[in-house]
């Protein structure tokens, strides 16, 4: 049961609060002892937090207790533990709180088990960190106590999604740091491990930076399962006191130069020293002002790093399987860049945002830096028109009877699941020569990364000024269709406009690999209602010209789909999703140069860009 020592004990079957039914004790640490519950109410299993008895003792703590649980209900998060009741056992006296349950582990049992984890998973990880902790910091709030044993890597509930991050103890940071203050002497070394120095003086006002020091050492504990930190490493001889002079006056070396101490120098990427100075500065007021800003910075780092990481494409004559297996990412938008930018690349990731205005400009890929290609996050659509003397292979037109124009049979409709093959490979760098946004509003410049696997594409833009974002592609005839948007699940379609016939394809992220067929039938002129024939979903298209682009609407018997689109000859091309970001584009391939139009949903203009082949 549980231990006397750090915690109430309260044996199986008491009820908490009148609606929390203690059914066995799961762990214990430091601060206290979890428990499992079934809540009465609903039937479902929670978990039961208790207070520390040394906190319990001082009254102050009890009564700021249930006060300071609330603080989680103002993080608007889905990566904040859920508090759904909390209280003070009356024939105790010991604080609780009642949680949601999460299957999994802390972080610092993950990385025990598995070591240093690869840059695209720590990319990953820190990204839904940190959506908590700027949540945190935009309502006021400041976790104080962040470490791995706060940082729950749970079993997620949802499609495409590797895990699950989840932020613990956020109500009741305040209190246990103020707590700590006033007893590092006695306190185990782990908090002590990733405070910031002006945690460790009660007159000082903590902030959001000092969760971005936290930040900054976590991150080096992800990438290299080591404490940056040297007092923890010298054993028995070393005491909360000497680590605390370390932390105050040590030597802040570079995590390369700290790495390489610890022999494994490879695992810090380029660009990381320098993000971390910015974190673990001594004076706070140097540092990222919060963990929104942090995560901006730190995103392209850990893109090009997985980039890197990652084993090349395969060569186009090897089958090989589809390698969307890894999770969504959060959002990545699109921004507005004003001016065309030069020099050196500078690249700053944003946090995202939605999209205010119709008008809003794609901020198209920039600079020499490569993003991460290991999962997808975003969604719209490229096209590229193919010469014929860049095709092995010349696809006839065909009619609506079937029949191609010189007198060959139609061949079948490729089966749904079917991957697309083309002996094409548009695997390569892009340059970005020229841009203009809808309406001439400024330019950008930057370059764009096409990965081949198999039939299929992963494609990548960096800019020089903005946010790089990534989409998937594929090859149908003369187009190279590519999806983006603000989330998931997304896709990019192809259509050749055959009088009231639209003979296309598509791919989606939730059908990984698979290059899927689709026939519409419905009015000539590209405005109406479509019904889909042949191919994997039923329901109905519905389009609606909006200016020098196409409002594009799948009502399907899984739901609707929004999705907007550009013609280009007798070509339709859309991006797609469920969410209100989403943009299409489409190139002329002209020899190396790729000439291009683009739009997003809810625009009637189109931008222009001009891609060259490295």
């Amino acid at each position: 049961m549980v231990n006397t020592t750090t915690a109430a004990p309260l044996s199986p079957g008491t009820v908490l609060g009148g609606d929390f039914r203690i059914v066995r004790a799961l762990s214990q640490g430091g601060m206290g002892a979890v428990l499992v519950a079934e809540q009465i109410s609903t039937g479902k299993p929670r978990a039961v937090k208790l207070m520390h008895a040394q906190l319990a003792q001082d009254p102050r703590f009890r009564e700021r207790f249930e006060q300071e649980a609330r603080v989680g209900a103002r993080i608007e998060s889905d990566h904040v533990v859920e508090v759904v009741a909390a209280g003070v056992e009356p024939a105790t006296q010991t604080p609780w709180l009642a949680m949601e349950l999460l299957e999994g582990s802390d972080l610092a049992a993950m990385v025990a088990q598995r070591g240093p984890l690869p840059p695209d998973e720590v990319r990953e990880l820190t990204g839904q960190l940190c959506h908590a902790l700027a949540a945190a910091h935009r309502a006021g709030v400041v976790h104080r106590d962040l470490k791995p044993e706060n940082i729950f890597i749970a079993r997620p509930r949802q499609q495409n999604v590797r895990f699950k991050v989840k932020v613990l103890d956020f109500g009741v940071a305040k209190v246990v740091a103020e707590t700590l203050a006033t007893s590092l002497v006695t306190s185990s070394v782990g908090t002590p491990l990733w405070m910031a120095p002006e945690q460790t003086e009660l007159a000082t006002q903590v902030t959001p930076a000092s969760d971005v020091w936290a930040l900054g050492l976590l991150v080096y504990y992800l990438l290299t399962a080591r404490l940056y930190w040297v007092e923890p490493s010298r054993g028995q001889s070393a005491s909360v006191m000497s680590l605390l002079r370390e932390v105050l006056f040590g030597p802040l070396d570079p995590p390369s130069a700290r790495a390489a101490l610890q022999g494994c120098a490879h695992l810090i990427p380029p660009g990381f020293d320098a993000w971390f100075a910015r974190c673990v500065a001594r004076d706070a007021r140097a540092r990222f002002a919060d963990a929104g800003q942090a995560m901006a910075a730190l995103d392209p780092v850990l893109a090009a790093a997985s980039y890197r990481s990652a084993p090349p494409p395969p060569a186009p004559s090897l089958p090989v399987p589809p390698v969307y297996s890894g999770p969504t990412y959060p959002a990545v938008s699109r921004t507005d860049v004003g001016g065309a930018t030069g020099g050196p690349l500078a690249l700053v990731q944003v946090p995202p945002r939605r999209r205010t205005s119709p008008g809003v400009v794609l901020a198209i890929v920039g600079g020499g830096l490569l993003l991460g290609l290991a999962a997808l996050t975003v969604g719209g659509l490229i096209f590229y028109r193919l010469s014929a003397t860049e095709r092995s292979v010349v696809t006839p037109p065909y009619g609506s009877a079937g029949a191609a124009t010189d007198g060959t049979a139609r061949p079948p409709v490729t089966p749904p699941g079917t991957a697309a093959s083309s002996d094409l490979d548009l695997a390569g760098t892009y340059d970005i020569a020229s841009s203009r946004n809808p309406g001439g509003q400024g330019s950008y410049a930057g370059n764009v990364l096409l990965s081949r696997t198999g039939g299929t594409y992963r494609i990548a833009w960096v800019i020089t000024k903005g946010a790089g974002y990534e989409g998937i592609a594929f090859v149908q005839g003369q187009t190279l269709a590519v999806g983006w948007a603000s989330g998931g699940p997304y896709g990019a379609a192809a259509y050749r406009i055959d009088g009231g016939r639209l003979h296309g394809q598509w791919i989606s992220t939730d059908r990984p690999g698979q290059v899927i067929a689709e026939e519409l039938q419905g009015p000539e002129g590209l405005a109406g209602s479509y019904r889909i024939v042949e191919g994997a979903r039923q329901g109905t298209v519905v389009i609606a010209p909006t200016g020098d682009t196409y409002a594009v609407t799948w009502v399907l018997s899984t739901g609707a789909l929004k999705g907007v689109g550009i013609r280009s000859g007798d070509q339709l091309v859309v991006g797609w999703s469920p969410s209100q970001q989403v943009g299409v584009v489409s190139y002329a391939i002209e020899g190396r140069q790729l000439a291009g139009r683009w739009a997003s949903l809810g625009g009637t203009l189109v931008g222009t860009e001009t891609l060259m082949r490295r």
